[in-house]
């Protein structure tokens, strides 16, 4: 099976050079994880593609994420950030997947004026810019059904991921916490990320409620609307042992639907090109023209 990550945070640590925000929040981990480490824990769990998500600690900035994918476009792609409540910056949405590796962009709505930041995306036209240039979004904005619904319904063409499956702690049994998401299950344009789920139980591996829990979303969703994610730097568990969960511990799946929430879903979701496949493309096209035969 190809198995996609839906989401890690890959960041440097805060320098005069690179300096973060003023007022970043604590970041995941002491060590920053950087893509060198991230594709040795990859290896190890048998995870082919990851999407990279700058972290809120590093604020809008994008260019590690990117320089990973760039460099490895067959392993990485970034759902990158921006201010969208700055014109300047929303006006990047037209074009913003022209940029290589990058394939959308990732909303925290999590924090602070939640209100305040939502009214920003349609005063800006940030919302109506990238329905109309197919720019999908990753939205964490835990328990606010009432805020994806919103989104959603305004912009029905616009293509929208459920960070989290929209939980924060583990203060409720993980499949009464995940239970708001089934009314917006009905909505064709969102999608959910099974990610972080071992963050969200207080048991211990191999999380018997997660593998319940990915099956309701399946029954609710459909495998092409549930996406694997691990958000690594805070697992509580070993990468192997999440993989394990998703890949050999989902009874209630097919195995065509298992393959689907562990990469193929997400990797159509998304748009998101298999860079072997356009060698591999050009490469016969390149043969075809010059004559060959076969």
């Amino acid at each position: 099976m190809t198995i996609v990550d839906a989401q890690v945070h890959v960041w440097a640590e805060s320098t005069p050079q690179r300096p973060w925000p003023a007022d970043a929040i604590e970041p995941q981990r002491a060590l920053p994880l950087g893509p060198e480490e991230l594709l040795g824990h990859m290896d190890r769990a048998g995870v082919d593609r990851a999407v990279l998500i700058p972290p809120t600690w590093e604020g809008s900035r994008n260019d590690l994420a990117l320089a990973a994918a760039q460099a490895r476009p067959h392993r990485f792609a970034v759902m990158g950030r921006l201010d969208w409540a700055v014109p300047e910056q929303v006006a990047q949405v037209a074009t913003w997947r022209d940029t290589p590796g990058m394939l959308g962009i990732r909303m925290s709505l999590n924090r602070g004026d939640v209100a305040g930041r939502l009214r920003a995306g349609y005063d800006t036209g940030f919302f109506e810019l990238a329905e109309a240039h197919g720019v999908p979004l990753t939205v964490y904005a835990p328990g606010r059904y009432a805020l994806y619904e919103r989104i959603a319904t305004d912009f029905p063409q616009l293509r929208i991921t459920v960070d989290h499956v929209a939980v924060e702690s583990a203060d409720r049994p993980l499949r009464a916490a995940i239970a708001g998401l089934r009314t917006l299950a009905a909505l064709p344009n969102v999608a959910v990320k099974a990610s972080a789920l071992p963050c969200f139980v207080t048991e211990a591996f191999p999380y018997p409620s997660i593998s319940a829990a990915v099956g309701d979303l399946v029954g609710w969703f459909g495998p092409e609307r549930v996406f694997f994610g691990s958000d690594l730097s805070r697992l509580p568990c070993s990468y192997e042992q999440l993989v394990e969960v998703f890949a050999d511990r989902t009874p209630g799946l097919s195995t065509s639907e298992r393959q689907l929430v562990l990469g193929d879903a997400l990797i159509a979701w998304l748009g998101w090109p298999d860079p072997a496949c356009d060698v591999a493309s050009t490469s016969s096209a390149t043969t075809s023209t010059s004559g060959g035969t076969s």
